[in-house]
């Protein structure tokens, strides 16, 4: 929660060299420079800078999280789930969620498509495989680059009320995120830049 405040303080993501810094771990607590340098682990977390009109902050992200949905939060994702693709979810079925982040922008690109191994071929049937999965492509509204991302191949949807980012997703990170949900409303998410491999090893050891 106290991250979560400290997004809606801090918004602007320019970095003015003037203004006082301040640093805060994972947990929302102040910390000095050398311990945020110190903490910091790409492995681990994901160092995000932000300012307003007199102070800049940097804080710490876990890119990790286990947790629980409540019973009508859940109800609601998936209602949304299906106002957005058209696509029931029953009872038994996991889900797996692809979110593209608004970063990197289209002018940042340098290749016409993207070659993130997870828009190829192979990814969904091996997805499949693990259990009984509903699977979504979402987007960031403010993604500017599905082209890049394949968009002809891939159905890239709009999270466009901003749900599944309020829910799991408050930092804006840098090429995408991946969301597991199983039946009872247990969750998982990672944060940042990761492979298809990845996404496959960690839905065998949380859907197992």
């Amino acid at each position: 929660m106290k991250l979560k405040v400290l997004f809606i303080l801090f918004t602007c993501l320019t970095f003015g060299q003037e203004k006082p810094i301040v640093f805060y771990n994972e947990s929302g607590q102040k910390i000095n420079e050398q311990n945020f340098i110190e903490t910091k682990d790409y492995s681990k977390n994901l160092d995000l800078y932000f300012e307003n009109d007199t102070t800049q902050i940097g804080v710490l992200v876990t890119r990790k999280k286990f947790g629980q949905l409540e019973k009508n939060t859940f109800e609601n994702l998936k209602s949304y789930l299906y106002e957005l693709t058209n696509r029931e979810i029953d009872s038994t079925q996991n889900i797996v969620i692809n979110y593209l982040t608004a970063y990197p922008k289209k002018d940042e690109s340098t290749n016409s498509k993207s070659r993130w191994n997870l828009l190829q071929k192979g990814y969904l049937k091996k997805l499949h495989k693990i259990e009984n999965i509903c699977q979504f492509w979402i987007h960031s509204p403010e993604s500017d680059n599905l082209e890049y991302n394949q968009q002809k191949r891939i159905n890239w949807i709009a999270d466009k009320e901003n749900l599944i980012k309020h829910l799991f997703f408050p930092f804006e990170v840098r090429y995408g995120n991946y969301l597991f949900i199983k039946p009872d409303g247990k969750f998982y998410y990672f944060l940042g830049e990761h492979s298809k491999h990845q996404i496959l090893e960690d839905a065998e050891k949380f859907f197992k």
